[in-house]
């Protein structure tokens, strides 16, 4: 997943005080605040996790990945492709990134089932009633979608790409609050 830079330069004046004030948008967040030598100072909207409580993997998943890093070519007898440690590792990066954002946003969450297709890409699946949303980790650098809510695949099914956390996000509401205000 590429994270699509999306700034926009505003200029801010601080008060007496050295406060700047950012917008409504900011209320409550936190930032991480990086001072150069030459004088910038950069703000990083932060997600602070706790070590307890929150664990961004379980042993479950943990065991998972270990089970994806010892497949070989033609795992499945049927020429399929390994992912490759690359793979593996990003797909890794992209869970806990995910993960993080849902609990930011206080979205539910379930661990997806981790699995690799016939063209050595890590997949990560999600169901909740008869809906489904599977991420493919393609390469270190692309995730794409696929969500499902019935079985045609011209009206039923959608693909695209995750670029940004905000298309997860959206993907999440899709599977889980929508799917259960209809059930």
């Amino acid at each position: 997943m590429k994270l699509i830079d999306e700034t926009a330069i505003d200029i801010k004046t601080a008060d007496q005080k050295g406060r700047l004030l950012l917008g409504s948008r900011y209320a409550g967040k936190r930032f991480a605040v990086h001072e150069s030598r030459d004088g910038d100072t950069i703000l990083t909207p932060v997600l602070i996790v706790p070590e307890s409580g929150y664990p961004l993997t379980s042993q479950g998943l943990a065991a998972r990945f270990a089970e994806l890093f010892s497949l070989t070519d033609n795992w499945d007898l049927h020429g399929s492709l390994a992912p490759t440690p690359a793979v593996i590792a990003y797909a890794r990066e992209v869970l806990a990134v995910l993960h993080a954002a849902a609990l930011a946003r206080e979205l539910r969450w379930l661990e997806p089932h981790l699995g690799s297709n016939e063209r050595g890409q890590v997949t990560m699946e999600w169901w909740s009633g008869e809906r489904s949303l599977t991420l493919f980790v393609r390469s270190p650098d692309r995730v794409d979608f696929l969500k499902a809510w019935g079985t045609d695949i011209e009206r039923d099914m959608e693909d695209g790409e995750v670029s940004r956390l905000s298309d997860f996000v959206a993907l999440c509401r899709w599977l889980f609050t929508e799917s259960e205000a209809t059930q």
